[in-house]
């Protein structure tokens, strides 16, 4: 696991790495705003707040919309609840300083398993979104077939599915070949 640290200065991003020594990973330590893109293929992201040139909310804004990396934020106990709600849309964690060494490797452990489960469900959604456009491309194909052949809505759909084993394709390329054929569609 490769943990990203953005903070103000070396020892800011020392002291955060010391208190992550239970988690077994390797650092990428950021001081200088110039080098922050060096996330890109990091596990997680920790921003402790103030950096040298803003207070760390753009470079979490800009950072949200680069990497699914999980983001922890680093700020000030009076002013972590102001943090969070300005920063809610960017899906990170904030903590509030001072703070257990334990609470932040607990909280890594935590986002990336959030992390996880969102990437779980977006796959899980995209899949259904294709299975969900395959099923309307199948019934635009059978309102094509009842229109033009005359058959039932039963007999459109058988024709779908023996062309589909016939041909060894699937029953959305058969329905697309059906929506060109009778539809004259270019783009299906």
């Amino acid at each position: 696991m490769k943990i990203f640290i953005n903070a103000k200065t070396d020892v800011v991003c020392g002291s955060v790495a010391a208190a992550l020594e239970s988690l077994d990973a390797e650092f990428v330590f950021c001081y200088d705003d110039a080098q922050a893109a060096l996330y890109a293929d990091c596990s997680a992201i920790i921003v402790s707040t103030p950096l040298r040139s803003e207070f760390g909310l753009n470079f979490v804004a800009e950072a949200s919309q680069k990497t699914s990396a999980p983001i922890i934020i680093l700020a000030r106990a009076d002013i972590a609840e102001d943090v969070q709600s300005r920063i809610k849309f960017t899906g990170a964690f904030v903590l509030a300083k001072p703070f257990p060494k334990s609470l932040l490797a607990q909280t890594i452990k935590m986002a990336l398993v959030a992390k996880e489960n969102i990437n779980r469900l977006e796959q899980e959604k995209a899949e259904l979104k294709g299975q969900l456009d395959d099923v309307k491309t199948i019934d635009r194909a059978k309102c094509c077939l009842i229109e033009y052949l005359n058959l039932t809505e039963k007999q459109a759909h058988r024709h779908i599915q023996k062309l589909a084993m016939d041909t060894r394709r699937t029953q959305r390329e058969i329905a697309e070949d059906i929506l060109r054929t009778y539809s004259g569609m270019t783009n299906v």
